[in-house]
C-alpha cells in the first residue's frame, strides 16, 4: 500500500562532477529546525539525514525563506545546529535585498548559500559584496549564459571569493569536459519544482 502522503524528494544530493557525493539539500516545504536544538530535521517527519545517507555529508544546506527566514533572523543565535561546519542556509536574492543588514548580522555565524544568481533587476555589487559561501546556478540560467565569451569570468569571480558554484538540474546533459572547463564545483540532483524556495 502506498502512503500517498509520503514525498520522497525531501533531499536533493549534491554531487561533485566525478559522481561523488559531496551533500544535500533540504527542500524547503520539509525543513524544520526547532530552537535551542541541535537537530536539523523535524522529529516527525518520515525522512531523517541517518536513513537516506550512509554517511554525514560533508554539506547540509537547508533554504530559508518568508517566515522561515523571519523567525531565524529574529535570533540566530537560538538555532545552535545552524552553525555546524557542514551546515550551509539558502538564500534568494530578493531576501537578501529585503533582509541584507540581518543577514550581514547572520553571516558572521553562518554560513549563507545564493541560489537564484541573476534573476531580473539583480545587482551583481549586492552579491559581489555579500560573504557567500556558494553560488548555485539554476538549468536555465546556465544553458542561456554558459557559452557567452563573460560567463567564464562571471565563474571566476565567484572562484576568487573562495565561493562553490554549483548547477541545479534534474541531469548533467551536455558532455562532462564543458562542466570541467568552467570549474564548476559540482550540480545538485534537482527533484523539486524548478523553485527551490517553496512555501
Amino acid at each position: 500500500m502506498e502512503n500517498s502522503s509520503y514525498n520522497p524528494y525531501v533531499t536533493e544530493r549534491i554531487r561533485r562532477l566525478d559522481g561523488a557525493l559531496m551533500g544535500v539539500c533540504y527542500s524547503a516545504p520539509f525543513m524544520h529546525c526547532e530552537q535551542e536544538s541541535t537537530a536539523l530535521l523535524n522529529g516527525s517527519n518520515i525522512i531523517s539525514l541517518h536513513n537516506q545517507l550512509p554517511d554525514t555529508p560533508e554539506r547540509i544546506i537547508i533554504p530559508l525563506v518568508g517566515n522561515s527566514l523571519a523567525r531565524f533572523l529574529q535570533s540566530p543565535e537560538n538555532y545552535p545546529s545552524l552553525q555546524l561546519e557542514n551546515v550551509s542556509l539558502a538564500i534568494n536574492y530578493a531576501s537578501l535585498v529585503k533582509d541584507e543588514a540581518a543577514l550581514r548580522e547572520a553571516a558572521q555565524h553562518h554560513a549563507f548559500w545564493l541560489y537564484d544568481l541573476a534573476p531580473p533587476g539583480t545587482c551583481w555589487k549586492n552579491i559581489a559584496s555579500f560573504p557567500f559561501r556558494g553560488i548555485v546556478l539554476n538549468d536555465d540560467f546556465f544553458n542561456d549564459n554558459y557559452l557567452k565569451f563573460s560567463f567564464p569570468f562571471l565563474l571566476g569571480s565567484c572562484r576568487e571569493r573562495e565561493a562553490e558554484v554549483i548547477l541545479r538540474t534534474p541531469q548533467l546533459a551536455l558532455p562532462l569536459s564543458v562542466y570541467e572547463d568552467l570549474q564548476l564545483s559540482g550540480w545538485q540532483e534537482q527533484r523539486t519544482s524548478s523553485t527551490l524556495f517553496e512555501v
